[in-house]
């Protein structure tokens, strides 16, 4: 294994990627906790519950769109890694129609898969290290944050 050294733009660049998807995160986390200590009787929960799910389901179009991003930096781009690219924002779509406890879970699905992805990804050389970093902890983030929404439905 190589070691660089970074230079201070890099630095700089991963430093705001990691601030900016911590701030990513930290709805999630605000409304996961609320909804866990409100209980699922409290008259706020399914308003909260909701504005979750649909976060749950913009970030979902935002990874899409970071796999978007990769694919077209590929020479030639291949339309298969497009059309599948279009599935994390589909499926946050369609998982805001299922039943509560189904839709945290799909979505939840579809976080770890998109973790596996991007993981494979980095492995591959497709994207640089430092997202790897970032992508895994903050997959595991998102899906604690899944976890405990669906524990508070009931």
């Amino acid at each position: 294994m190589s070691t660089r050294v970074l230079d201070n733009r890099e630095s700089q660049l991963i430093r705001l990627a990691w601030g900016l998807s911590i701030l990513g995160f930290l709805p999630f986390a605000g409304i996961a906790l609320s909804l866990y200590f409100l209980g699922n009787e409290n008259g706020l929960f399914h308003s909260l519950f909701d504005v979750f799910k649909i976060w749950s389901a913009m970030v979902l179009s935002f990874l899409g769109g970071i796999r978007w991003g990769l694919a077209i930096a590929k020479n030639p781009v291949p339309t298969w890694d497009l059309a599948i690219c279009t599935l994390p924002p589909i499926v946050g779509w369609m998982a805001l129609f299922l039943p509560d406890s189904y839709t945290i879970l799909v979505l939840l699905l579809t976080y770890c898969a998109m973790g596996a992805w991007d993981s494979f990804s980095i492995n591959a050389g497709i994207a640089p290290s430092w997202f790897g970093k970032i992508r895994v902890m903050l997959t595991l983030l998102a899906a604690a944050a899944h976890v405990i929404v669906f524990l508070a439905l009931f």
